[in-house]
């Protein structure tokens, strides 16, 4: 039986619950699976900044761990802060994406250092700001001048338009740059070098362990390239139907700890 040494959990609906909370179940479970020697580390699409809260509550500064953030853009250790490596968009294709979210009537979402700027207002464009808790504001001229290669942008609005738009686009954007959805609602473009799998395949080089030795979990259609990379690919219960067709194993849902039957079952 193969003995895996890293769990790779995404945030937000497959480590937290509907109530976006981890379970008491859950976090206890995650405390215990670190005590006793395995890895964990967090992937997700978040900004690098809105993912640390939720890292130190599990205690991955304490073991020194890492996270996954922008969808595979970056890889930070917990304990220092520090990127160990990050992959930016080109910065001439990026315009063409900003181009192309606001053509299909996409409110576009970019990072700044300080927090999130937002070209329109539309029925979902509050919500990266809620989910993340980073400053947010709407700001249309800041589109039109950015001149620096960034990590990541979002389009987001109807979840009908994103659905279509990521089947016309296959997952590409251009010449460098992939594009795929982590919510209905949210059409992430990020560099083609940048995704959860191809970051955790360097984390695991960064660290020394074998790529078979890792199991990853989650629920959307951009945790795909992590767990047909991992070892061990699961995905929840509450996952979409394109990761389960995937899956090497469908657990329980985000609200069942789906998490914890993971770990009581393979670790």
């Amino acid at each position: 039986m193969m003995t895996y040494k890293m769990l790779v959990l995404d945030i937000d609906d497959t480590l937290l619950n509907s109530q976006h909370e981890i379970s008491p179940k859950t976090f206890k479970r995650l405390i215990e699976f670190q005590e006793a020697g395995n890895y964990l580390v967090l992937a997700s699409g978040r900004p690098t900044a809105s993912m640390f809260e939720t890292a130190d509550l599990l205690k991955l500064n304490h073991y020194n761990s890492h996270i996954i953030s922008f969808n595979g853009a970056v890889v930070s250790a917990v304990a220092s802060r520090t990127e160990i490596f990050s992959q930016r968009m080109d910065v001439d294709e990026q315009q063409e994406v900003i181009d192309f979210i606001q053509a299909n009537d996409l409110a576009v979402i970019a990072y700044t250092e300080d927090g999130i700027k937002v070209d329109r207002e539309n029925e979902y464009s509050h919500i990266e700001g809620e989910l993340t808790g980073l400053p947010w504001e709407y700001d249309e001229a800041y589109f039109k001048s950015i001149t620096q290669p960034q990590l990541k942008f979002i389009g987001v609005g109807d979840p009908t338009i994103c659905k279509q738009l990521e089947q016309d686009l296959g997952g590409r954007y251009g010449k460098q740059t992939n594009a795929v959805t982590s919510k209905p609602y949210f059409l992430e473009f990020m560099h083609e070098a940048s995704s959860k799998g191809s970051s955790l395949e360097r984390l695991c080089e960064h660290l020394g362990i074998d790529i078979s030795q890792t199991i990853a979990c989650g629920d959307g259609n951009n945790d795909l390239t992590m767990i047909e990379t991992a070892g061990l690919g699961v995905a929840m219960g509450n996952a979409t139907e394109t990761l389960k067709k995937a899956a090497d194993y469908i657990t329980a849902s985000n609200d069942e700890d789906g998490i914890v039957q993971v770990i009581d079952k393979f670790f």
